[in-house]
């Protein structure tokens, strides 16, 4: 039998470190040669990796691939002034995600649009010309470029504001924010992202005097693939394989988000490539393009019986990001006990660690449907003060904190060969923990589906380790079966959970109001959908899903309008 101290041995967090510091240097747009340039780094630190490619111009599971968008240079400077931004090709991130190319140096003038998200913010706008704005990019790019033909946005927006951490325009003045259009933008536009002392100063002068700048900006198609990089070892066996997953795209540097999940998987499978014999299932390593490379993966042949394990920025010093690792585990659609097995593993006092109720958000997400039943779960070092940024670089990484989570994740692949009785001891403890917190005595059909749930966890750990049969039947005599759907029905028409591509400006406009009140309503909308596909009611998918996520508002009247839109839209049976 192989020993752990081998394998903790010979994984390297300064590998690890090193990757994420090669990776950085490329602004990893879906599509881009420099994603290509990333993805060929990895491939070359592992043996046996594959490239699998899809056409970006298809939709996988309704994921309809943004346009491939590769970046070449520009830069942005005020009419015979200073420059604004200097060279894209240094600071990519300058640029706004799936911008046109100018047509040569153009020469516009800057109209304040305040917010830019209502028609109302226009009346003074001048076609043609560019709009500086501070709203939502979607939204931005609706009104300012399709209904009043500009041609260029100068924005500000930074998302998940957190003033706890320090993660405010104020304290971060000099930051530039990720901002892109939308995936599906149908008229000419290009535009810039500025830090809040460059927006600043411009709406400043736009107070004073009228504003000329001229912008020039190169970008083509790139690839127009979607890359997935796949390395499978080990062997098959009636064993659940493990699938680890880690986003590769995102701009440069983007370090921790993605290029610490990227690197930290291909130190992993590297360990994993000298102990393979020893393996007693397959491993596969994915590095996809976030969401949209998964969504193409699902559509090839892949181990219907696994578990999942997602790295998306693992990499965070939490001292300086102000980060806690979240442990996200499966939905209740889909017990396992995968989840606490990797939190005790990750419980160390030298870091935070929190284990969560199920958020999608990132690549284990698009696993998460029943009709799959593959367990799915992630880490993700959240909230992040650099997060989606250009100060988002390798020196916000720990290496101490690569090493916490790659050793976690290895010994968990470890215990499911090789469990001793303390360590399922100490899940089993968590399964229990976890189970009281969830029981609802309010409820019984919450209560009755909690039992079932530890019941499943209890039953499928007694498979890796010591569960006694007694704990099993107590669980299971508190279940009532009646109350647990025997045949799961058909909702969906596609593998995984539907996309929001399919959305137009109105249901954007929807889809937003309701998460100002309501953040995980979008999770809400999943995993309602999860737990109809079970057999449950349409009235009991609402009660299971509000409770799984923790709302109390009244969501019939949301959820009517939901399906309607897909029956719409095609993408779920009419009959439903």
């Amino acid at each position: 039998m192989i020993d752990l101290k081998d394998i903790f041995y010979e994984f390297s967090s300064r590998n690890a470190l090193e990757l994420i510091r090669k990776i950085s240097n490329f602004h990893r747009a879906k599509g881009s040669f420099e994603y290509s340039k990333a993805r060929e780094i990895i491939q070359n630190y592992l043996k046996n990796s594959t490239l699998l490619t899809f056409p970006m111009d298809k939709t996988y599971n309704t994921w309809q691939s943004p346009p491939s968008w590769n970046l070449k240079g520009g830069y942005l400077k005020y009419h015979r002034g200073k420059y604004i931004v200097s060279d894209l090709s240094l600071t990519p991130i300058s640029a706004i995600f799936l911008s046109d190319k100018t047509d040569g140096v153009e020469k516009l003038e800057v109209f304040d649009v305040g917010k830019g998200e209502t028609e109302e913010d226009y009346k003074n706008f001048e076609p043609g010309n560019a709009v500086l704005a501070d709203g939502n990019p979607t939204l931005v790019y609706h009104y300012a470029i399709e209904k009043f033909n500009a041609r260029c946005v100068l924005s500000y927006h930074m998302k998940a504001q957190d003033k706890s951490i320090g993660r405010t325009p104020e304290l971060l003045p000099d930051t530039i924010n990720y901002t892109s259009f939308p995936s599906f933008k149908n008229k000419y536009a290009f535009g810039y992202a500025l830090s809040y002392d460059q927006f600043q100063e411009l709406k400043e002068k736009l107070k004073k005097e009228k504003v000329l700048i001229e912008a020039f900006l190169d970008a083509d198609q790139g690839t127009n693939n979607l890359e997935v990089l796949q390395e499978k070892i080990g062997k098959d066996t009636d064993q659940p394989a493990i699938i680890l997953t880690a986003h590769l795209c995102h701009p440069k540097p983007g370090a921790n988000d993605n290029a610490s999940g990227s690197a930290l998987l291909a130190e992993i499978m590297r360990v994993l490539e000298k102990f393979q014999d020893h393996l007693n299932r397959k491993i596969i390593g994915l590095w996809v393009a976030e969401m949209y490379g998964t969504a193409t993966y699902l559509t090839t042949e892949f181990p219907k019986n696994a578990y999942v394990i997602n790295l998306d920025m693992v990499g965070e010093d939490q001292f300086k990001t102000g980060s806690t690792l979240k442990l996200t585990p499966s939905p209740w659609e889909i017990p396992s006990f995968l989840a606490e097995l990797l939190y005790v593993n990750l419980e160390y006092p030298d870091f935070r660690l929190s284990f969560e109720k199920y958020s999608g958000g990132s690549d284990h997400y698009m696993f998460s449907d029943p009709n799959l039943g593959i367990p799915a779960v992630s880490l993700t070092n959240w909230p992040d003060r650099y997060y989606h940024s250009s100060d988002d670089t390798v020196d916000k990484c720990s290496k101490n904190t690569l090493d916490w989570i790659g050793k976690a994740v290895l010994k968990t692949i470890y215990d499911l060969d090789n469990m001793s009785q303390e360590v399922s001891a100490q899940v089993k403890g968590k399964i229990i923990n976890n189970h009281f917190k969830l029981v609802n005595v309010q409820s019984k059909l919450i209560t009755n589906y909690v039992n079932y749930m530890t019941y499943l966890k209890l039953n499928q750990l007694s498979k890796y380790g010591d569960v006694e049969e007694e704990l099993i039947e107590f669980f299971k005599e508190k279940i009532d079966f009646n109350l647990i759907p025997s045949q799961k029905r058909k909702v969906r028409k596609n593998i995984g959970p539907i996309s929001d591509s399919w959305y137009n400006i109105e249901d954007i406009k929807w889809m937003n109001q309701i998460r100002e009140k309501i953040p995980t309503f979008r999770d809400f909308l999943d995993v309602f959908l999860n737990v109809f596909e079970l057999g449950f009611s349409k009235e009991e998918a609402i009660i299971i899903a509000k409770a799984e996520l923790g709302i109390e508002e009244d969501l019939k009247a949301e959820v009517e309008h939901y399906l309607h839109r897909l029956k719409e839209e095609k993408l779920i049976e009419s009959k439903v």
